[in-house]
């Protein structure tokens, strides 16, 4: 690769990059496939572990909720009713809140948002990803959300239990999509949906730890109940990790200090061809503006709520249900295992043949929604105990898709601004269908709870026809661009001024709907 003499200049993430990097960033930049296999694999096993552990530690936090009710945190803070439910809707609307919350800069307020009159000086912290590090502003999450973790266990009633469940929803709220923003800055989008995959197997590996963790827990005899010393453990498992991010997680691979001078120009130069913007901390409004108004939003949105609608009501009442067939609470949590196990198996699979399988991404999440069909009219109808036990470990496979749907956000959407717009849109659905679907399990039908188990057959046939419509309106916006390019009358593009011009979209951060170029992946 040429070498180019070095002056200092602004970097996208306000970060100070060498000019040499931006010179470099022209047509002539060349890097062998050799190189860029090399950086790739460095930055994977750099960056994708911190990942999928910490996405690992967060869901067995959520989990910690179902543990708990097997441990008799019900009895234990009297919890009747639909008091339980509520337990778990709290954390969402936590996470929901701060979603949306805004921050005003100078005065330092909280306020209650206005998504679309946006004051001069106000963000939503949602979007505080963007104009704070990456890495360092997730770490700092991490940490906090461990400290309210552990303080669960300093809960007597359903009030304080809610207080310390709303704010631990707070602190996590961005770390969903602040790694789908990560994944973005770092692969190409054809890497995107296997990458996605493996952090998000720590979600269905929490499982199998979880269950192993909680089962050894159980067996502690002190003063404290075992559900206490539950969130105590699982506090400082997660604080402790909390500060290897601080440490380890780069912001952008502008300042990774992992790689060398060489190897962060070619990291940015991969980009390029994903044609969506890089990152940087100016907040655009017409890119919130045009994010609102995409039929891909919207599609995209109704998949995910309806798909947390049954996430909802699965990952907080599958303990409870399986517990029903008969089963004592510890071999309940021996019996959880193998779910966690099939769902990281289809996790790695459906992310690596969304990469490898050029367009099959909404054909793999339809594939994954009609396995979790089968498995909940296992569940709902079964002719015994052993159909329904293996309904219930195919159930979670749905789960699989969510890494393919956060994929398809960092690779269709262009423009910082408007991908991370989309992400908050997308995980405030997320929200919203995890605060619903615990509200269909009525206690009265437990343990069978079989209106739960029929709202979720129906809300992932929702998911089957929305992903058909993704499908076809992404393939119809692919070949209306490529109708237009093909009938131009002007001569094709000089190769030297398109490469250029290509630098200039990312510089400036060009959305997907204003760059020509740009093709969509479905």
């Amino acid at each position: 690769m040429e070498k180019t003499t070095s002056k200092k200049s602004e970097g996208h993430d306000g970060q100070s990059l060498d000019n040499g990097a931006l010179e470099q960033l022209q047509p002539s930049l060349q890097f062998s496939p050799e190189a860029e296999k090399k950086l790739v694999r460095k930055i994977d096993f750099m960056i994708l572990p911190i990942m999928a552990f910490a996405y690992l530690m967060a869901f067995l936090d959520k989990q910690t909720l179902n543990y708990s009710a097997l441990m008799g945190i019900q009895q234990d803070l009297h919890l009747v009713g639909s008091q339980y439910s509520w337990t778990s809707g709290i954390f969402y609307f936590g996470y929901l809140f701060f979603s949306y919350v805004y921050l005003s800069l100078p005065k330092n307020d909280l306020l209650f948002p206005n998504y679309f009159n946006l004051g001069h000086d106000s963000y939503p912290a949602s979007l505080l990803m963007v104009k704070f590090p990456l890495g360092k502003y997730l770490a700092i999450n991490f940490m906090l959300w461990a400290i309210i973790l552990a303080c669960h266990a300093a809960t007597k009633n359903f009030a304080t239990f809610m207080v310390t469940r709303f704010f631990l929803g707070c602190t996590e709220a961005s770390l969903s999509p602040g790694f789908t923003l990560l994944t973005s800055l770092w692969h190409r989008t054809s890497e995107q949906p296997l990458r996605s995959g493996i952090w998000f197997c720590g979600n269905s590996l929490s499982l199998v730890f979880g269950n192993l963790i909680a089962a050894g827990i159980i067996h502690i005899k002190s003063k404290l109940e075992a559900w206490q010393w539950l969130f105590i453990i699982f506090g400082i498992i997660t604080f402790l990790f909390g500060i290897l991010m601080l440490l380890r997680l780069p912001d952008s691979p502008s300042n990774a200090t992992f790689l060398t001078e060489e190897e962060r120009m070619i990291a940015v130069e991969r980009l390029r061809d994903n044609k969506i913007g890089f990152k940087n901390t100016h907040i655009d409004r017409q890119q919130i503006i045009e994010a609102f108004t995409d039929g891909q939003t919207w599609l995209l949105a109704i998949l995910m709520f309806s798909v947390n609608i049954a996430n909802g009501g699965f990952t907080t009442f599958n303990g409870l249900v399986l517990k029903g067939f008969g089963f004592n609470t510890f071999h309940t949590l021996l019996l959880g295992l193998p779910g966690g196990i099939i769902v990281c198996i289809f996790v790695l699979i459906s992310g690596a043949v969304s990469s490898k399988v050029r367009h099959s991404r909404c054909i793999v999440m339809i594939v994954m929604f009609l396995i979790s069909i089968l498995g909940s009219a296992l569940v709902y109808a079964g002719p015994n105990i052993a159909a329904r036990y293996a309904g219930l470990l195919f159930m979670g496979v749905y789960s699989a898709s969510m890494p393919v749907s956060m994929a398809m956000i960092s690779s269709n959407v262009g423009g910082f601004t408007k991908r991370a717009t989309i992400s908050s849109i997308f995980f405030i659905m997320y929200c919203a269908g995890n605060i619903v679907g615990p509200q269909l399990f009525f206690a009265k039908e437990a343990p069978k709870y079989q209106s739960g188990f029929l709202a979720i057959i129906i809300c992932l046939a929702v998911c089957v026809f929305d992903s058909l419509l993704l499908l076809v309106y992404l393939k119809r916006e692919n070949s209306r661009r490529d109708r237009i390019e093909t009938s131009s009358d002007s001569p094709g593009p000089d190769p030297g001024k398109q490469a250029e011009g290509d630098i200039q979209n990312m510089l400036q951060d060009i959305t997907d709907k204003k760059n020509d170029q740009f093709r969509y992946v479905y």
